[in-house]
Parts: C-alpha cells; sequence; structure tokens
C-alpha cells in the first residue's frame, strides 16, 4: 500500500491492532515497521538518483513540518486511555481506506457523457 497511496503503515497497524499487545507494544511495532520501510524507500531513492543535491535545501522546511507533529503526538499519546488508542487507530485507518476509495473512484467511474 506504500507504493499505492503512500499507506504504508495500514496493514501492520490493522494486524497490531487485532493482537493482545498495550498500547506501547503497538506502538512501537508500528513507529518500528514504518522507520525501517520509509528508511529503506529513502535510501532506495538516494540510490537511485531520485533524491538529488538539489533537493537538499528542501530537508529545512521537511524536518520541522515532521518534528511539529511528532512532539504533538508524543504529547497527545501520553495523556489518552488503551482504549481510545485502539479507537483513534482504527478511525485512522478506516479514514485512509475511505481516502483510497474515493481516490480510486474517477478510475472505476465510467466517463461522463457530456
Amino acid at each position: 500500500m506504500g507504493g499505492l497511496g503512500g499507506f504504508t503503515g495500514v496493514v501492520p497497524a490493522l494486524w497490531y491492532s487485532l493482537r493482545p499487545l498495550d498500547k506501547d507494544g503497538r506502538r512501537a511495532a508500528i513507529q518500528t515497521f514504518n522507520l525501517v520501510t520509509l528508511g529503506a524507500t529513502m535510501a532506495a531513492y538516494t540510490a537511485s538518483g531520485t533524491v538529488t543535491a538539489e533537493m537538499l535545501p528542501l530537508f529545512a522546511v521537511v524536518v520541522p513540518s515532521m518534528l511539529l507533529p511528532i512532539l504533538l503526538g508524543g504529547r497527545v499519546y501520553i495523556g489518552i486511555s488503551e482504549a481510545d488508542f485502539r479507537r483513534i487507530v482504527l478511525a485512522l485507518l478506516t479514514a485512509s481506506g475511505i481516502a483510497m476509495l474515493a481516490a480510486s473512484l474517477p478510475s472505476v467511474l465510467p466517463p461522463s457523457a457530456s
């Protein structure tokens, strides 16, 4: 699903939500999976020349854009219960599924006759 729409952690998140792990165990497993997957993708892009030296200044925008949600998410995570964490993960998985379906509708529906 990562190549399809950038949803690298959907299947593992759903899988770990069904396992008898506490919220810390689920979070650690999902984060590790995403870190390895996205790190390998970045390494492959760099090795193939997709990421070039001209793109390096853009990391000055990308890094703060990543750090702010990470810090905010960490603070929110501490204050939520086990049940709320499960609900949030499943709600986000549902939202990503709906987004994928909505994005694919134009290619599935017949063209309009106008």
